[in-house]
């Protein structure tokens, strides 16, 4: 026991004083966080950067009225006997004829091979609503038609009413709950794909370290005073306590940000400012009422339900993986030989993650609950369902089966480990390592 706990102390000191622990586990959440604004932050810069001035040549005299300057784009009337302008920061807009005649008519010129796309949906939908007005019109002039009832039909054509079905979950009592929807799915999502790193990540530590000491001989001496079960155990121990810390830090980190993005979205709004600034202000209070609803929504998932079934499957699953991780580690004479025996439990990881992102669509299906079940797949197909209500005989019945398949892939892992660590020079094939089982 005593050797055990040494090298429980030893594989996990040894990992988390290193900077690449303290590192990842300070800026993997930021990491995180920046992968899925900044793409649209650089949207947002690159706009003002590519063509400010649009220069339009309007043989008809119809349509240059239509197009409103703003602060990223300023429209300029351009005749036929002005020269082309020479500024690279352009783009031209040509007009030939009539387009309720000809739709082909409208021709965008611009050095770029890709010009911006708000620009030029803004332009398609200028144009495509005056050709639709002006066919009403005509229509209207045909028909005799009231006017008042063209300003209507135009009115309908122009509004931009979106249905959303609200969904309500009926129990088998018959009351009625809300539902998390696409906030549920998100998390689950998010938790689906943690699991698989962590898993994947933290059992490839375990194959490293026992790669290292077999590789540098160290393993005999230490072989000498602890049992290969201590050993292996405590590698395994160790390295995971690395990773349950680590869980529970970007945990903190995650539920504070949010909570501070709870306040941030809360505040007031100040209304006595100018003009623009109140409809800046106004569209961002849209856009911030959006986000508000989208955390709530987040915050209102069963984050005791998700902690407790993110502990209990990734101790439960990392267990069951990092056991046959160090099993094919003893077997392999270096790191490369070691990728290569590990191949089979990198594809059960994905097939697992893969299974993860089709059960996402039907959290509560057969295929997600039998997946959940399955011990190799539970760590990360639960994770999609964990965010949603589960039944108590499920989750009991799989983190049964979970931890009763570890314990047994630990016995059988220990068997071939205490056979492989001091096996050298010598390609082991998984035949081999079957024998290995039979030995006492």
């Amino acid at each position: 026991m005593r050797g055990l706990k040494l090298i429980i102390h030893r594989e996990f000191t040894s990992r988390v004083k290193t900077k690449a622990f303290i590192l990842t586990t300070l800026l993997t959440p930021f990491l995180f966080l920046g992968v899925s604004t900044i793409p649209g932050l650089l949207m947002m810069l690159s706009s003002n950067d590519d063509i400010n001035k649009v220069y339009v040549i309007d043989h008809t005299g119809s349509y240059f009225s239509l197009f409103q300057s703003s602060k990223n784009y300023e429209f300029v009337k351009l005749s036929d006997s002005d020269s082309k302008p020479s500024d690279k920061q352009t783009a031209i807009l040509e007009i030939s004829e009539d387009l309720s005649v000809n739709p082909n008519a409208a021709t965008f010129y611009s050095e770029k091979q890709q010009p911006p796309r708000e620009l030029t949906v803004y332009i398609n939908n200028i144009l495509t609503d005056a050709v639709r007005n002006k066919k009403i019109d005509d229509f209207t002039q045909r028909s005799n038609i009231e006017p008042q009832l063209v300003t209507d039909l135009q009115q309908i054509l122009k509004s931009k009413d979106h249905i959303n079905v609200s969904t309500i979950r009926l129990d088998e009592a018959g009351q009625k709950t809300d539902t998390l929807g696409q906030a549920a799915s998100f998390v689950g999502m998010g938790l689906t794909l943690c699991m698989f790193f962590f898993i994947m990540m933290y059992g490839q530590m375990v194959v490293q370290s026992v790669v290292e000491e077999k590789t540098n001989r160290i393993i005999e001496v230490i072989i000498s005073s602890v049992r290969p079960l201590d050993l292996m155990m405590g590698k395994i121990v160790g390295v995971g306590l690395v990773g349950l810390l680590q869980l529970v830090i970007w945990l903190v980190i995650g539920g504070g940000a949010l909570v501070a993005m709870q306040i941030f979205l809360g505040t007031s709004v100040d209304t006595t400012a100018t003009m623009e600034a109140q409809q800046a202000i106004s569209a961002m209070t849209q856009n911030n009422s959006e986000i508000t609803s989208a955390v709530n929504s987040i915050l209102g998932v069963n984050w005791l339900q998700v902690g407790i079934c993110l502990i209990l499957y990734f101790v439960g699953g990392y267990l069951l993986f990092s056991s046959l991780y160090a099993m094919f580690g003893s077997a392999a004479n270096d790191s490369q030989e070691a990728q290569q025996l590990m191949m089979p439990l990198t594809i059960i990881l994905l097939l697992a993650f893969y299974t993860g992102i089709a059960a996402s669509q039907n959290p509560e299906g057969a295929m997600a609950f039998w997946c959940s079940i399955i011990p190799f797949t539970a760590p990360v197909v639960m994770m999609v369902r964990a965010p949603f209500e589960i039944s108590i005989w499920e989750l009991v019945l799989s983190v049964v089966v979970l931890y009763v398949t570890a314990i047994l892939m630990v016995k059988l892992a220990a068997k071939v480990y205490r056979v492989g660590i001091l096996m050298y020079g010598k390609k082991v094939t998984f035949a081999e390592m079957f024998k290995w089982l039979r030995y006492k």
